[in-house]
């Protein structure tokens, strides 16, 4: 199954990091290493809150992104460790439950200001990205009218913003594939292609937060 193919990938990339969710608390956890069949061992924040949830649970959800899809998994907790950093061992999961194309979700709401260039002639634009997914996105272009949105039909664009918490600015490509009037602008139906996978991932991660956030 492509689930169990993405969990042992996982398996794989030490450093990865996934969420964690515990008593209703999801938290971002850093993958360490395994010891199959037994247990998955896990970094956590220091946190009175996560420390909390941890000492009063003993289910857990972890969820992690590979290759846009995210796979969930449910355990039980096997140790909590507090000295030298916070090691979490996780009963090793008997089975992987769901698998989510992240490119096929409907996307999530945000405003991200950004930069457009329009790869045909080099020309900037200012815009904000409204919404996305880990496979497209939503851009408002306000500094060109209605009349002129055919100058993006088909248009291959690079894309430039920063996301919130990040350190430093991100790019991508895109294809245009619609063009619809947005009051004195235009909004632009984007899909991202041929992309640095390092910036995708963060796209993904950046994404699965904000799923996160509106479920919890």
């Amino acid at each position: 199954m492509d689930s169990e193919k993405a969990f042992k990938g996982l398996l794989m990339e030490t450093g990865r990091y996934l969420n964690l969710t515990a008593r209703g608390l999801t938290f971002r956890a850093c993958f360490l290493g395994f010891k199959q069949p037994e247990y998955l061992v896990v970094e956590v924040p220091r946190s009175a809150e996560i420390e909390a949830a941890l000492s009063d649970s003993q289910a857990i959800i972890g969820s992690f992104l590979t290759l846009g899809k995210m796979v969930r998994f449910k355990s039980s907790i096997v140790c909590f460790l507090k000295k030298p950093v916070w090691l979490l061992f996780v009963a090793y999961p008997p089975s992987v439950e769901n698998t989510y194309n992240l490119r096929r979700l409907p996307r999530v709401d945000c405003s991200i200001p950004c930069v457009l260039v329009t790869l045909s002639n080099l020309k900037k634009y200012s815009g904000s990205i409204v919404n996305l997914n880990a496979g497209g996105c939503k851009c408002i272009v306000g500094s060109v009218s209605p009349g002129q949105a055919r100058i993006f039909n088909s248009e291959k664009l690079l894309l430039e913003f920063e996301l919130s918490g990040g350190s430093n600015r991100k790019r991508l490509f895109g294809d245009v594939m619609n063009v619809e009037r947005d009051g004195d602008g235009v909004s632009l139906g984007v899909k991202f292609s041929g992309n640095d996978k390092v910036v995708i991932k963060e796209l993904s991660e950046y994404f699965l937060d904000m799923v996160n956030s509106l479920s919890t």
